[in-house]
């Protein structure tokens, strides 16, 4: 029996890195868990490591879109609620740099960055806590 059965984790921006190690590691203390990120490669990849780890299907959503989009907070609501019907933990782990150096730096640069770091993590849970069985 693990630490999180029954649970239901988002992990933004857990298709690589620090969230898709967070990811993982409470699937396999039993949690059900939610694969988010923007690269269909890196989302494969993460579903066949949940898997390899003896993660079953029925465990395992998948949202791929930009955390920054309203769009996409919705999906992983509403998908997170079809397919496990509650959000027990939200990890808001996608973030971004600008990949430019002081002298290549523009505005829209930091709008992008801002959006994905700060917009993004103010927004999901408000997205999340409209739904009245949610609780955070």
């Amino acid at each position: 029996m693990g630490r999180f059965d029954g649970k239901s984790i988002i992990v933004t921006g857990s298709s690589s890195g620090i969230g898709q190690a967070a990811l993982i590691a409470f699937a396999k203390e039993g949690a059900s868990v939610v694969v988010h990120g923007t690269n269909s490669e890196r989302i494969e990849k993460t579903r066949q490591l949940l898997k390899e780890a003896s993660i079953s299907e029925d465990r395992i959503l998948v949202v791929q879109g930009e955390i920054q989009k309203e769009e996409t907070l919705q999906n992983l609501v509403s998908k997170t609620l079809e397919k496990f019907g509650k959000i027990d933990v939200l990890i808001n782990n996608a973030g971004i740099g600008s990949g430019k150096g002081e002298t290549e730096s523009t505005i829209e640069n930091f709008d992008e960055v801002m959006a994905v770091n700060l917009r993004a993590l103010v927004l999901a849970p408000n997205r999340y806590s409209k739904n009245k069985s949610t609780k955070f």
